[in-house]
């Protein structure tokens, strides 16, 4: 049995002679992503106590902890320092050394905090599902670190140096837990966290409808009582909306008074629970938790807020500012990711956004006000959203660049907004007489302009990576996959045929199956490319340990990035097999393949017999190797059961397209 050599598909992509695939051919083998799935696991704040006892309590809350109160006198114990508040590094000893102190993280539970928030959520008791427990203060705060080194470092809009549990609302705690919960595998506290924190914000928010109607249209006192205690407007300034103070008249719970930001962060992590923890008993709630927050972003009027930073600005103003930022633009991204997944319009336009772009995340993760003055003494101002937005489409000349670089959260922003803007070019285009619902060549070169300016800015960015352990976070490593996409709609209506709303992975790839064939084109090759290079990376990565780590390491954007990538390849491949002998294939195509077979055969040699006979490989057997080379990358574990949903999807389409194609 001979073996035979792999073809070097940088030789031909490096062939003077062959088509020039544009700025970005490079991509195949100069940028490396540096494989540090192993080392960058997160480092979870494992504090809890293997000692904590079910304290039973006259109440529909259980009680998980036992309080430290002057009735443990009366069974003859006195109160003595707990011996187990924290794993340690020392050996146990009945003496506490002040050696023995630990760091204190900002999302530690303490037990006086824990009793306060038991408090909160006891004083919305009536309003809970009766088998709510509130979990061990210990377990709250393996949640809230867990939220921390995991989701947070990919939608971050609180600001760690200067968060405050103590001003903290309950029910973004309770938010904040429902994420870490899911992270950590424990589902069934993660649903209950998030029954509590949702029927305890729709409370808030239906005081805050009751007393905005009442200061619009004041009747008489009796109506006036509907309003509940605790109820404040909010305060003229728009960015103290961080600062939570406790509300007297909310009763001994000490609820703090409402402010919409928080709200809104509420809401949108209960949004993103119940879109893709992909759960029967709260998908439901997702479209409804939509609704109710853009309806809050508008009656509180947050895009209308002017969010230029202004001079000689402090620390904790310039926080406040950009925390407020970062979450419209965060609530703007996921809104959009709504249209993504689902195919539905989205429901705030990019032209109702007029905040300037998010800060560097070097700014954002600054410790202390000086270290914070050292790196903005460094920084440019951040630009308006969209003046940025509207340069992109402007043809660049080498002596006069328009684009500069972004941030990585404003480049995450800015290629989610050409992704709607090609949902709305496309929805448009399907009614014009005679476009065959493609859009048309000029407004397809205009948004080819778009893609390549946001990416010289995404190259510009000192922060941007193609590496998911990126210290400064995943973000600018998340934006390539939008990237990826975008071209990918560009030339294909990807939406109809692989929206996620049936929740029946057979359905999905059934869909996706009996989707129109495509007609090979150059703008479809470019698409393939990018598809084709999303594939690489985890394979230059190691397939098995992607597989075992994309839980802690790929996000999200990846897994349905990769859905679409596997839809557009496969298609164009069976359009290469099914193309007559009339249409040759050009050098661009054949490269194309060969790129396709070098990435299969390097996840695994034995694909190699994807060869056939000639120059070009048997593609019916390349394209079923190249699903299923995908659908591995997405069987391992995962926090969010729409990834593992994917990986079910294209293991069925895998499947479907080896009956049709190879028996």
């Amino acid at each position: 049995m001979s073996v035979e050599a792999p073809v070097d598909s940088s030789q031909v992509l490096w062939d003077q002679s062959a088509p020039n695939f544009g700025d970005l051919t490079h991509i195949i083998d100069n940028m490396t992503v540096a494989s540090q799935l192993a080392h960058d696991q997160p480092n979870l704040p494992l504090s809890f106590s293997l000692f904590d006892e079910m304290v039973p309590q006259p109440s529909s809350i259980h009680w998980q902890y036992p309080s430290t109160t002057p009735s443990h006198e009366a069974t003859g114990f006195r109160q003595v320092p707990h011996l187990f508040e924290e794993f340690s590094s020392a050996f146990p000893s009945f003496e506490i050394l002040p050696s023995m102190q630990t760091y204190q993280e900002p999302w530690k539970i303490t037990q006086q905090l824990w009793d306060r928030l038991f408090a909160q959520v006891q004083f919305f008791s009536p309003l809970l599902p009766p088998e709510f427990v509130l979990q061990s203060r210990h377990t709250l705060t393996r949640y809230l670190g867990t939220y921390f080194s995991g989701f947070h470092r990919h939608l971050p809009f609180l600001h760690i140096p200067t968060f405050s549990l103590e001003r903290c609302p309950v029910e973004l705690i309770l938010a904040m837990a429902v994420i870490g919960a899911q992270s950590n595998f424990e589902y069934d506290n993660a649903r209950i966290l998030f029954e509590a924190s949702y029927v305890i914000v729709q409370e808030r928010l239906r005081n805050r409808k009751a007393e905005l109607c009442y200061r619009s249209f004041p009747i008489d006192d009796e109506a006036s009582a509907v309003l509940q205690p605790g109820c404040q407007p909010w305060m003229e300034s728009s960015f103290s909306v961080l600062e939570v103070p406790s509300d007297s008249t909310a009763g001994q719970a000490g609820i703090p008074q409402f402010h919409p930001l928080p709200a809104a962060q509420t809401l949108l992590l209960l949004m993103a629970m119940a879109t893709w923890g992909n759960s029967k008993a709260i998908y439901n709630k997702a479209f409804g938790l939509q609704n109710t927050i853009v309806n809050l972003v508008r009656k509180e009027e947050f895009l209308k807020v002017q969010t230029q930073t202004p001079e000689g600005v402090g620390w904790r103003q310039w926080v406040q500012i950009e925390g407020f930022k970062r979450t419209i633009a965060i609530i703007y991204c996921f809104l959009n990711f709504h249209t993504i997944v689902n195919d539905t319009p989205p429901p705030i336009r990019t032209s109702e956004l007029i905040i300037n772009l998010p800060s560097r995340e070097a700014d954002w993760a600054a410790q202390t006000e000086k270290e914070w003055q050292e790196i903005r003494g460094r920084s440019e101002p951040e630009p308006e959203f969209q003046s940025y937005f509207s340069n992109l489409f402007l043809e660049r000349k080498e002596d006069n660049e328009i684009v500069k670089g972004y941030s990585s959260l404003g480049g995450y922003t800015l290629i989610l907004a050409l992704i709607q803007h090609i949902y709305f070019l496309r929805e448009l285009s399907k009614y014009k007489p005679g476009s065959e619902q493609s859009l048309s060549p000029a407004d397809a070169a205009n948004v080819e302009q778009a893609l390549r300016n946001w990416e010289s800015g995404w190259y510009t960015d000192p922060e941007s990576s193609l590496s998911p352990g990126n210290p400064q976070g995943p973000i600018s490593f998340n934006s390539t996959a939008l990237l990826r996409m975008a071209y990918i709609r560009l030339v294909v209506d990807v939406g109809p045929w692989r929206a996620l709303n049936t929740h029946n992975p057979y359905e999905i790839a059934m869909s996706m199956h009996q989707s129109p064939p495509l007609t090979p084109s150059t703008k479809l090759s470019h698409a393939v490319l990018y598809a084709a290079h999303a594939l690489s990376i985890p394979v230059k990565m190691g397939v098995s340990i992607v597989t075992r780590s994309q839980a802690f390491t790929w996000s999200l954007q990846h897994s349905l990035c990769a859905l679409e990538c596997a839809f557009v390849v496969s298609k164009w491949l069976l359009a290469m097999q099914n193309r007559t002998s009339e249409v040759p294939v050009d050098k661009e195509e054949t490269t194309l393949v060969v790129y396709l077979t070098d990435i299969v055969t390097e996840a695994d040699p034995a694909m190699g017999s994807v060869r056939g006979g000639g120059e070009i490989p048997h593609l019916s057997k390349l394209c079923v190797r190249v699903i299923k080379l995908w659908a591995k990358l997405l069987s391992g574990e995962a926090h969010w059961d729409v990834v593992r949903m994917i990986g079910k999807v294209l293991e069925a389409y895998g499947y479907i397209l080896e009956k049709e194609l190879l028996v």
